[in-house]
């Protein structure tokens, strides 16, 4: 069953929310809220979707500046502002959280913050830390494009193929250069790792072996450093998992759910 929502934040914007549950409530396991990279929106998760909902809700958000969620001040403690309202706003019970790149840095400040109701976090080639130099500053509709041209490249693996790319390229964002540049900006100065040491509940962290972004000995580091974090590594991928090869983050995502439900 698919409901679409419109969630009001206390900070005053707007989120775009959809719902995914099983067929049979009543045999449902603790739902999932999947949190996509920046510059992307929640559709990018729907090759995950199909496993997951047959056993769990499935809720899926577009972050502030995203997809059919409302512009507004960008950065890491805003977005995880955001998704605790959407836990409450949804009376969630013992959420997992899953995210993406940033996602995932805004999963951990979302189990920090509701240390008591967060179930698990996972994190699919995330970085915690703040990005090293200069964030991009796209000055028009055509520079945004190819911005986003070339980062759907580098994003996957190499030899993935073209529809591969498009897709992602389909999935970026497209709320104007404004938007697009101020939401890297607030991505490039974010900064979760002082939070990891607060996140009790099971992690798993996935990084793909041909990840640009975070490196294998990155992700393993914050592994590390979470309370009960595992490491995998994540062969034939790049940076964008759950777009190119569901199945075989669904073969890591779906054990470590079921852990966490069982504890």
């Amino acid at each position: 069953m698919l409901r679409l929502s419109t969630i009001r934040t206390t900070r005053g914007n707007s989120l775009s929310v959809a719902t995914v549950s099983p067929l049979r409530d009543g045999a449902a396991r603790p739902p999932i809220l999947l949190l996509h990279p920046i510059n992307m929106r929640k559709e990018c998760w729907l090759g995950l979707l199909p496993a997951l909902a047959a056993e769990r809700s499935c809720v899926l958000v577009d972050l502030a500046g995203h997809g059919e969620s409302t512009d507004d001040d960008f950065s890491l403690d805003a977005w995880v502002s955001d998704c605790v309202d959407v836990v409450r706003s949804l009376d969630l019970t013992d959420p997992h959280v899953a995210g993406g790149s940033l996602g995932g840095a805004i999963a951990v400040g979302l189990a920090a913050a509701l240390p008591d109701r967060v179930r698990s976090v996972t994190g699919l080639g995330s970085s915690v830390a703040s990005a090293t130099g200069d964030s991009p500053a796209p000055a028009d509709d055509d520079a945004v494009d190819a911005l986003f041209a070339g980062l759907a490249r580098e994003a996957v693996a190499p030899g993935r193929p073209d529809d591969v790319v498009d897709t992602v390229r389909l999935l970026t964002n497209r709320h104007g250069p404004d938007v697009v540049t101020r939401v890297l900006r607030a991505a490039y100065a974010a900064d979760a790792s002082g939070r990891l040491e607060e996140v009790r509940c099971p992690a798993l962290w996935a990084t793909g072996e041909h990840d640009v972004t975070c490196s294998l000995a990155e992700s393993e580091r914050i592994a590390g450093l979470l309370a009960a974090g595992v490491h995998v590594p994540l062969p034939g991928v790049g940076h964008l998992p759950m777009i190119e090869d569901p199945a075989l983050v669904l073969e890591h995502l779906v054990p470590h759910l079921r852990a966490a439900d069982a504890a």
